[in-house]
């Protein structure tokens, strides 16, 4: 990684946060998929929803390619904000763990960071599931997450539950219609 660069923030295992998992069966055998998502953009898949708004493109940070762990980008967001993101984990046709930072969209000020896992199962010869997960740190010096675990609750109910339940769905029909074009 770049001197430059500030550290990514350090993921507590142990620290409350609010979590969400979304599945679709893509119907394409697991290594096609694989290959599907290594090429594919972020900006063809995360698309603006009515709550929140979508990729308009990424800058990567990091040499080389993405897709490796350490591999940092800008995630550019379709209201001119934007979140830095970074590969913890990589192993292709089994699962892709990352953590997302820095978020600037009104949406998010609540936000200390983000976990996002994808994790792929092969359902049979031709079928594959798709399991998402993101969970949420909440910032604890501001509303909600000064609230503690109800501003945990708070944040599910209002957040996590709609607008981004809502988003994480239209993404996997995205990813889904991509890969099975």
């Amino acid at each position: 990684m770049p001197a430059d660069l500030p550290p990514p923030p350090v993921v507590d295992p142990a620290a409350p946060m609010i979590a969400r998992t979304e599945r679709i069966v893509v119907d394409r055998p697991i290594g096609a998929l694989s290959e599907w998502l290594r090429t594919a953009k972020l900006e063809d898949q995360l698309t603006p929803t009515k709550g929140l708004p979508g990729v308009v493109g990424t800058t990567q940070l990091t040499p080389g390619e993405w897709g490796v762990p350490g591999a940092r980008r800008v995630v550019h967001l379709s209201d001119g904000g934007s979140a830095t993101e970074q590969i913890l984990e990589f192993f292709p046709a089994d699962r892709f763990r990352y953590v997302v930072w820095d978020y600037t969209t009104a949406a998010a000020r609540p936000i200390a960071y983000a976990v996002g896992e994808f994790r792929y199962v092969a359902l049979d010869a031709g079928r594959t599931e798709i399991i998402w997960t993101y969970a949420f740190r909440l910032r604890s010096n501001r509303f909600p997450g000064v609230l503690g675990g109800l501003g945990r609750w708070l944040m599910r109910v209002a957040f996590l539950d709609r607008a981004y339940a809502q988003l994480m769905r239209t993404t996997l029909a995205a990813m889904k219609a991509g890969a099975e074009a």
